[in-house]
């Protein structure tokens, strides 16, 4: 492990109650200037002692405010456009009751959690998040090592997210042409190919796009909430529903698990995987605009709408699914495709799910932001192989130009492993 890695590196080895001592002793001062980069960055005065007090250099533009990071942080994690499609573990696992009940307990449950991730914010709000904050928070004797290891563990599993979305919006198309198709062969190759492209698409919108993100991201939330309501009111107008027995106390292990409670744990992937994407606001704190104050307010009011869309999407996939069975067998895979095509014409069907389509694509483009602002922050710790050409910015766009590579490559050879998964 790089020398480097060591807490004083990391955040000047401040404890918390320095941090509070220093914002307060800040907020008091009239007689501090903020250093001339300031202007180039768009920093606030709080945000250069932040980075200063950390031990970093300001490389990236802030560009986003609290309106537009609440869209960004809404559209990386898309709530109610990957519930749709991340149903059926719970489904099979517990039936339609406990994917609603294992929604709601995981939302209390995570609710600590991202309470503690807002307060660390407000208290260092810089790129690399956790592994950051493990190293200020944690006992200074294991500092280094569960710094080192929550690094390693968030970048693994951003870089796996990351690689999830691409393969979802390959199948997805392929599921609008065996609508439309019936014939389709569904080949695995072909959604690896479709992700491929989304990837590169991806790239080249983060490269090419840099300064013109934050610009979008207020009326593509818009368009995320409208697309739901198109979703929302044809389902609930035209779907046959279920009866509120089927929906609220019929439990089911249809996985063949050796018993029904380890089924419903198992049955909870859905709702854990619905808490994850709420900390991609925190990956862009080097990015906002008086960050200490917005990225905590972020976290908290994203969590709080994500539960809204994603409980309702699950509620309303639960109430329109009289036969268990025939939803799981759908051609495509996805029940929530058997449940919109109950209420519409194969026609609006395709029509509504290429919306979703690129709304997920549009995500990818957020959520690829995040991702890449993350393995930049754990390398310029030189946490990975190779950090410093991970690291380096791209000193006339502001960007991590190589992390976006390094990330497009993994995202790649990830996707290649879905042509083998089913043969």
């Amino acid at each position: 492990m790089d020398s480097s890695m060591e807490p004083s590196k990391l955040v000047g080895n401040d404890t918390a109650g320095l941090i509070g001592r220093e914002i307060s002793n800040l907020e008091g001062s009239l007689e501090y200037n903020a250093p001339a980069e300031d202007e180039l960055f768009n920093s606030t005065v709080l945000d250069a002692r932040d980075m200063r007090r950390m031990g970093k250099s300001q490389e990236l533009i802030r560009h986003y405010r609290l309106d537009s990071m609440v869209a960004f942080a809404g559209l990386a994690g898309p709530a109610w456009e990957l519930a749709l499609f991340q149903v059926t573990p719970g489904i099979i696992n517990g039936g339609l009751p406990m994917l609603i009940y294992s929604n709601i307990w995981c939302f209390v449950g995570f609710l600590p959690v991202v309470l503690s991730l807002a307060e660390m914010a407000s208290m260092a709000p810089i790129a690399g998040a956790q592994y950051h904050w493990v190293s200020e928070f944690a006992p200074e004797k294991y500092q280094k090592l569960l710094s080192y290891l929550t690094g390693w563990t968030a970048t693994l599993s951003y870089q796996a997210g990351n690689a999830t979305g691409f393969i979802l919006i390959g199948t997805l198309i392929q599921s609008i042409i065996l609508l439309n198709k019936p014939d389709y062969g569904f080949p695995n190759w072909q959604a690896t190919l479709l992700a491929i492209a989304a990837i590169v698409f991806v790239i080249l919108c983060n490269y090419f796009g840099s300064r013109l993100l934050p610009r979008w991201q207020n009326p593509a939330f818009a368009i995320h909430i409208l697309a739901y309501l198109a979703f929302l009111v044809p389902v609930w107008k035209n779907a046959p529903k279920a009866s509120a027995k089927q929906v609220w106390t019929e439990i089911e292990n249809r996985g063949g698990w050796s018993s029904l409670p380890l089924s419903i744990m198992i049955g909870q992937f859905p709702a854990i995987a619905a808490q994850t994407t709420v900390d991609a606001a925190l990956h862009m704190s080097e990015e906002v605009r008086d960050a200490s104050r917005s990225i905590p307010k972020v976290i908290v009011s994203i969590y709080m709408i994500n539960f809204v869309l994603n409980l309702t999407t699950v509620l309303t996939i639960c109430y329109h699914i009289t036969s268990v069975q025939d939803a799981l067998d759908d051609p495509t895979s996805y029940p929530a495709v058997y449940v919109i095509a109950q209420a519409m014409s194969i026609k609006w069907v395709s029509v509504l799910l290429a919306v979703i389509v690129a709304l997920i694509l549009v995500a990818s483009v957020s959520y690829f932001v995040a991702v890449s602002r993350q393995l930049y922050a754990f390398s310029r710790d030189r946490g990975i192989p190779f950090s410093r050409w991970v690291s380096k910015i791209d000193q006339g766009r502001h960007i991590p130009t190589n992390a976006y590579i390094l990330s497009g490559v993994i995202s790649v050879l990830l996707s290649l492993i879905y042509i083998v998964l089913y043969l």
